[in-house]
């Protein structure tokens, strides 16, 4: 794991490097890219080895990987997210594990990283609707490895706004019951995330997403 770790965080430096020396000509960068795209790949085999996961956390690499979110490249910010989420995800995982990497993530500020990531995504492209949902994800196993984080992440990274503002949208959409699903758990006995739900329009919310129903049966039994 140690070797795989290195060869990313050597991958991120040198793109970063090759970035920033030739900005505007890609054909100096872009293999440098498509090593690290490869390398990361490679990471994704810690998902299914969640016993690593307390010291994977004890490397510098969750800080490196939630600044790859940030990344020009789509298709690396997007992959960090699928390595996140499948790790958080990660079948049979003893809960201790996924607490030191859902401490980890939030210690390197992913809930902040994950929602600047969010506002660049566009739904109408399948990969980029697929990392929304899977974002969602990680915020769901973040709250339940760590029940305490539900009003920080609803008022302070905002992921409340948010989700008010995506079960809007029309028309029905997987990410809008993620959503919706992910709103509930935010609000069930806690009392100042309710109290920011009626701060930030959550009523009207709700109201805008039934009223798409006033003359419109549902399609199917998700929805």
């Amino acid at each position: 794991m140690k070797a795989m770790v290195l060869a990313v965080e050597r991958r991120i430096n040198d793109n970063m490097a090759l970035r920033m020396k030739y900005p505007d000509r890609p054909e100096k960068f872009m293999d440098s890219e498509l090593e690290l795209f490869s390398h990361l790949k490679r990471l994704h085999v810690l998902a299914t080895a969640p016993e690593l996961f307390p010291t994977f956390v004890r490397t510098k690499c969750v800080s490196s990987l939630l600044g790859l979110l940030m990344h020009e490249n789509s298709d690396i910010s997007i992959d960090v997210v699928d390595l996140l989420h499948e790790m958080a995800d990660a079948d049979g995982a003893d809960p201790d594990d996924v607490k030191a990497l859902a401490d980890a993530l939030v210690e390197h500020g992913a809930p902040a990283a994950l929602m600047e990531h969010l506002k660049r995504l566009d739904e109408a492209v399948d990969e980029e609707s697929r990392a929304v949902h899977q974002s969602l994800g990680i915020f769901e196993a973040l709250l339940e490895a760590s029940p305490e984080l539900s009003a920080p992440l609803a008022r302070d990274a905002g992921l409340m706004a948010w989700l008010l503002g995506r079960i809007k949208l029309r028309p029905f959409h997987a990410n809008k019951l993620y959503a919706t699903e992910l709103l509930a758990v935010l609000l069930q006995q806690n009392a100042p995330n309710q109290a920011l739900f009626g701060e930030e329009g959550g009523v009207l919310a709700l109201l805008t997403a039934t009223s798409y129903y006033k003359r419109r049966e549902p399609q199917a039994l998700e929805e």
